[in-house]
């Protein structure tokens, strides 16, 4: 069964933020600065989608220019099946993902906002009814 990968194809969708205090610590990372924090790590979207209720989907975004998800429940793989895609970063620097032989478009970009482990995006439709973290590294091996 083949899944819908990032952003608006795999919902990267808008965000509960983290702590209140942590984030008043920490200052927010926009645009270059929080797509490099993300790069090399994963994001994890959990929430109430009912594409996702129960589960989470993580994706890696490697610095090679690929990025990969997969459905995971209890941090494990849902069906083993694993999407991949290339990012890039467009002259808005925007992080932009589209699937191999797709046209890049509009809605595939997004304006991530970081402060500590919490991501959210610009537009905040993008990550509608999900919470994203970020998690250090590869540790699910995509």
């Amino acid at each position: 069964m083949k899944r819908a990968l990032l952003l608006p194809g795999l919902c990267l969708a808008a965000l509960v933020p983290a702590d209140a205090q942590a984030q008043a610590a920490e200052p927010a990372l926009e645009g270059k600065a929080a797509i490099e924090r993300i790069i090399g790590n994963t994001l994890v979207l959990s929430g109430t989608a009912p594409s996702v209720e129960g589960m989470a989907i993580v994706i890696y975004f490697d610095p090679d220019g690929r990025a990969a998800s997969q459905l995971v429940k209890d941090g494990q793989p849902v069906d083993g099946e694993r999407d991949e895609a290339a990012w890039s970063v467009d002259d808005q620097e925007r992080l932009c993902v589209v699937e191999d032989g797709r046209t890049l478009r509009d809605r595939d970009c997004i304006g991530p906002v970081v402060t500590g482990d919490a991501v959210r995006s610009t537009p905040e439709e993008a990550f509608a009814g999900m919470t994203v973290t970020l998690v250090s590294g590869n540790p699910h091996d995509l």
